[in-house]
């Protein structure tokens, strides 16, 4: 079995019902390629009387259990946690379920090994607290000895255990979990559609409902590509009459998933159950006439019982709308309030309504023919008060920030983690290319940038790898560029004070020195904690360091470079052949410096644990793009939130001119070790 048709079986495997054109898509081959290899593959089956790879009158690939058998379970390599990581039992029981949602065909015991990282009899252990927490739903687990589990019962069930364990686990909204559970829905793709309904329904989602969404709706839509031909009827035309559902029917046209009508409605309940932070149209749909009617009775009953008369009413009542709206479509459809809950709550006086709303609340609740539970009810009444006295504090929608970044996943992913903890008055929803990037920058406010792009758009274009003093600077710069800068005037103050009792030589100086200050004790900063993190030679063990002195062709150069990972059982070959086969890609750049390249791929590439080997090459090694470069450094890593420091100190090495040269200079890689060692 070559490489090519591992990869495609892969694939098939992985998502059961994929189309030849997705397949071409992902894999980056023709129909001709792919066609090819399965023949080619097929004639080795019937050789050794396996049954063939065949495709239906639908066009799915049909792969049988005994090809499956083929491949190595090592081969779905789909734990998003690194291997010293363990789930806990809720962790992993909700993973299972997601897992098994988003998967409509049987899955085995081996992949949800693979996903958990653990042993099969702790697998079986949770699939019994998994069977008795769906059975609370009406759900059940079927289980084919052949095949695996599988989830069975009304869909309607099905999808509402999907919503709440969303809203519930905060572990669903991080990105490599959401790209396991949801392979064939991009997230570029998804965060799109909800900046166009945003744009269609002139609205501004809150940034909790944005990462639900996020999730839901990549989730769902997994789900319903793969049941498009299955007939349900959620709710009987309840949610068509939206304006959501009327242009999610539209938009829809231009993406690649084609839904069917029930699938389209939940999609829509998804949006209607969001919370709104701020609706930019006076516009009233039909379908909110009722609701509105309403809304004007409770506050005529607010006014008369508590003799308070609200200013600018008509404003008042349409935000009191934009909570209420979601609300009610989530009482009436059983989603759990979930991440929509507000700790400030029982921390406010506003809980005072709370007896008061109870009976305010009763004409909605009659024409829903459903009670608002005390969680809703707590958070209209903590919502009704606040308005009235702080209604443009709770609008606030924090600046969308993406990540660009031409240096490759592993640096990507570590820029984004990094400047998500920089900047918590942003919210960065995803990272990356520059080809990506101008397809959806009409979706952001701010790029975070590693090259300079043609966009309107507020950009910085910063080092993927930045000190301490960048970080604070940059800070500094952006805070000031969006207007939520509050260390100016306090810089002022204390100059007003310094001058008053010191003879100050250099303002300019010191009025930099007061803004780190004051940024750093206020805002804290990732690099401050670098300390705690692991060094390069926590990775690098001085027998993986090459020296070489050969005429090498960089294909020759990177399999030299990965060749001590591969004998510790590291990485395996497919690390290898996807690192070459990324350098040949024109755009390839991840190089630290001028001399330095660092080959690194994902998990299911190839990376089996942690490791980092380095080849270093006293004859310059010309790679595709006219880059002479000495130093490899292939990187395996699994938890990208633990290599920081150690990138960081490989992009020191690689931009000391001095100290490279000098370790050209060695001939003898232990002395080289301890040079790292010392320096890091």
């Amino acid at each position: 079995m070559n490489e090519r048709i591992r990869n495609i079986l892969t694939h098939l495997i992985m998502s059961p019902n994929i189309k030849m054109a997705q397949l071409s898509k992902e894999m980056g081959l023709t129909r001709r390629q792919i066609n090819y290899a399965i023949n080619q593959f097929n004639d080795e089956l019937l050789e050794k009387e396996f049954p063939q790879i065949e495709r239906n009158h639908n066009g799915d690939f049909i792969v049988s259990l005994e090809i499956v058998k083929l491949l190595s379970p090592n081969q779905f390599t789909l734990s998003a946690k690194g291997e010293d990581t363990v789930y806990t039992e809720f962790e992993r029981r909700s993973l299972i379920i997601i897992f098994l949602i988003t998967n409509t065909t049987y899955i085995s015991l081996d992949h949800l090994t693979d996903l958990l990282n653990v042993s099969k009899s702790t697998v079986m252990e949770d699939m019994k607290r998994v069977e008795a927490y769906v059975r609370n739903y009406g759900l059940l687990i079927s289980y084919n000895r052949n095949e695996g589990y599988q989830v069975s019962g009304s869909e309607h069930r099905v999808l509402q255990l999907l919503s709440d364990l969303i809203k519930n686990e905060s572990l669903f909204y991080q990105h490599n979990i959401k790209n396991i559970m949801a392979p064939n829905v991009l997230e570029e793709e998804t965060l799109h559609l909800i900046h166009n309904m945003e744009q269609m329904l002139h609205v501004n989602y809150s940034d909790k409902s944005i990462e639900y969404l996020q999730s839901a709706v990549r989730f769902l839509i997994q789900r319903g590509l793969d049941l498009s031909n299955k007939k349900s009827n959620f709710f009987k035309g309840q949610v068509r009459d939206s304006p959501e559902f009327k242009f999610l029917r539209v938009l829809l046209d231009d993406y690649p998933w084609k839904l069917n009508t029930s699938y389209l409605e939940w999609l829509a309940l998804l949006f209607l159950s969001s919370n709104i932070n701020e609706r930019k149209t006076t516009q009233v749909y039909d379908s909110d006439n009722t609701l509105i009617s309403l809304i004007t009775k409770m506050v005529d009953s607010f006014e008369s019982q508590t003799l308070i008369k609200i200013n600018e009413r008509d404003a008042f009542e349409r935000r009191i709308l934009n909570h209420l709206r979601p609300a009610c479509f989530r009482i009436k459809f059983n989603l759990n309030l979930g991440v929509y809950s507000e700790s400030a709550i029982y921390e406010a006086n506003y809980i005072v309504l709370n007896d008061l709303m109870k009976e305010l609340i009763v004409p909605i609740e009659n024409w829903l023919g459903k009670a608002f539970p005390n969680d809703e009810l707590e958070l209209l009444s903590y919502y009704f008060g606040f308005q009235l006295t702080n209604p443009s504090e709770l609008n606030h929608t924090k600046p969308r920030a993406v990540v660009v970044c031409t240096n490759g996943v592993i640096v990507s992913k570590l820029m984004r983690e990094n400047l998500d903890k920089l900047f918590p008055e942003l919210h960065f929803l995803a990272s990356f290319s520059v080809r990506n990037f101008y397809k959806f920058e009409d979706d952001y406010d701010v790029v975070f940038t590693t090259t300079p792009l043609q966009s309107n758009i507020l950009q910085y274009i910063i080092n993927p790898i930045m000190t301490l003093k960048e970080q604070v600077n940059l800070k500094y710069r952006v805070l000031k560029d969006l207007g939520i800068n509050e260390i100016d005037s306090s810089v002022e103050d204390l100059l007003e004070i310094i001058r008053e009792h010191a003879l100050v030589n250099d303002t300019k100086d010191l009025r930099k020195d007061l803004e780190y200050f004051l940024l750093k004790i206020k805002q804290g900063f990732p690099l401050d904690d670098l300390n705690s993190l692991p060094s390069l030679t926590h990775y690098l063990k001085p027998h993986f360091i090459t020296l070489t002195n050969e005429d090498l062709s960089w294909e020759e150069a990177i399999s030299l470079s990965c060749k001590p990972l591969m004998e510790e059982q590291i990485i395996d070959e497919k690390f290898i052949n996807d690192c070459i086969q990324q350098v040949r890609d024109k755009n390839y750049s991840s190089f630290l410096g001028m001399r330095t390249c660092i080959p690194h791929t994902t998990v299911e590439n190839g990376v089996l644990k942690d490791g980092i080997s380095i080849l270093i090459s006293k004859k310059p090694i010309e790679f595709p793009n006219g880059r002479r470069i000495n130093f490899i450094f292939p990187l395996s890593f699994y938890d990208l939130t633990m290599h920081l420091k150690t990138v960081n100190q490989i992009a020191d090495i690689s931009n000391n001119v001095p100290l490279l040269d000098s370790l050209l200079e060695e001939s003898d890689e232990k002395e080289i070790y301890q040079i790292l060692r010392k320096i890091t």
